[in-house]
């Protein structure tokens, strides 16, 4: 093989691996606590961990994970049949939402992590 062929190989094989660099699709988003939620911009995707304590009415519920409390809002497609009691450890993924008083979450995913023993008083997609 001579120098030319080496070469033009070697530029098409850098020029083939520039391309998958340039992936520009959806991440992992990044596991994140309800305190730093404040820290995301608007409309950015969030991973949290923890439990829905409360039903506030509708499709909205208070979340908790270990650093505080934030509201989220489970549309009735999101739930897919899962029941989910206030013991029970959740993840769900969803977008970030901050008006000019409050940060919200807007569900998208929402599976369960471990479960305790059955309780009453869950919340069940209907």
């Amino acid at each position: 093989m001579n120098k030319a062929s080496v070469i033009g190989l070697l530029t098409l094989m850098s020029i083939s691996s520039s391309a998958m660099a340039a992936y520009t699709g959806p991440q992992e988003q990044n596991k994140v606590s309800v305190a730093q939620l404040k820290d995301l911009a608007d409309d950015s995707w969030a991973t949290l961990e923890g439990k829905l304590v409360k039903h506030l009415g509708g499709e909205n519920y208070v979340f908790r994970d270990a650093s505080g409390e934030v509201e989220v809002e489970v549309d009735q497609d999101v739930w897919r049949g899962t029941e989910v009691g206030p013991d029970d450890l959740i993840r769900i993924r969803g977008e970030v939402d901050h008006s000019w008083n409050k940060t919200e979450v807007e569900v998208k995913s929402l599976e369960k992590v471990g479960a305790a023993p059955q309780s009453k008083g869950g919340f069940v997609a209907k």
